[in-house]
C-alpha cells in the first residue's frame, strides 16, 4: 500500500509538473528552456527510481 501510495504522488507530481512547463513555455518561450525543463524532469526521474528502488536488469557487476 505504501508503495502505491508513492506511484499515485509521484504521478500527480510529474503530471503537474508537465503541466507547469508547457504554461511556463507558453508565457516565455526562450532557449535556456530547451535546457532548463528536460534537466527537471531528469532529476525527477533520478529521485523517484532512487525512492521506489527501482532494479536495473543490466548488470554489469556480475557477469557470466
Amino acid at each position: 500500500m505504501k508503495l502505491f501510495l508513492k506511484c499515485i504522488i509521484y504521478l500527480l507530481i510529474v503530471v503537474c509538473l508537465a503541466a507547469a512547463s508547457i504554461l511556463l513555455y507558453k508565457a516565455h518561450p526562450e532557449v535556456q528552456l530547451a535546457f532548463i525543463i528536460p534537466g527537471i524532469f531528469i532529476f525527477a526521474y533520478s529521485m523517484i527510481s532512487d525512492d521506489i528502488s527501482v532494479r536495473h536488469r543490466l548488470r554489469f557487476s556480475k557477469g557470466k
